[in-house]
């Protein structure tokens, strides 16, 4: 027969390492925040290679240029803020014009977007023109379109 000794002292170190609310047991803890970061961040990969794919394929001469540098979410899944830089080989356009040419794309980028992710609604889009990663330039490129 088992010392019920050891058994005791197993449940008291379970419940004395918690952090006092009796939920977190209950329920595994802080895992849906975890799980829920996890879905974001697959979201924001999805929306990546989606964008980059559409981007690409774009009758736009200025928005084929364009590479997404990143997504985030701003500040959910509900809201993508995008990235975007031109790439090394581009001449340079206004920032004016770029952004008015991405305002102008923002629904056929969506609609790329929504059809790439299984989602009930597609993300908003909000693009950022930042500087090449490798460029030097250090102007204030960055203005937001939203849709």
């Amino acid at each position: 027969m088992k010392d019920s000794s050891d058994r005791n002292r197993r449940r008291r170190h379970r419940c004395a390492s918690a952090d006092g609310d009796s939920s977190d047991l209950f329920f595994g803890g802080g895992s849906g925040r975890r799980r829920r970061d996890h879905k974001t961040a697959q979201l924001c990969r999805q929306v990546f290679w989606a964008l980059s794919m559409a981007l690409g394929d774009c009758a736009d001469d200025v928005l084929r240029e364009l590479s997404v540098q990143d997504v985030m979410p701003a500040p959910d899944a509900g809201r993508l803020l995008v990235k975007v830089s031109f790439s090394a080989a581009s001449d340079v356009v206004a920032v004016a014009d770029v952004m008015a040419r991405l305002d102008q794309a923002t629904g056929f980028l969506r609609r790329e977007v929504a059809a790439a992710i299984t989602r009930k609604r597609a993300p908003e889009l909000m693009f950022v023109l930042v500087p090449e990663a490798g460029s030097e330039s250090g102007d204030s490129a960055s203005k937001e379109v939203g849709q």
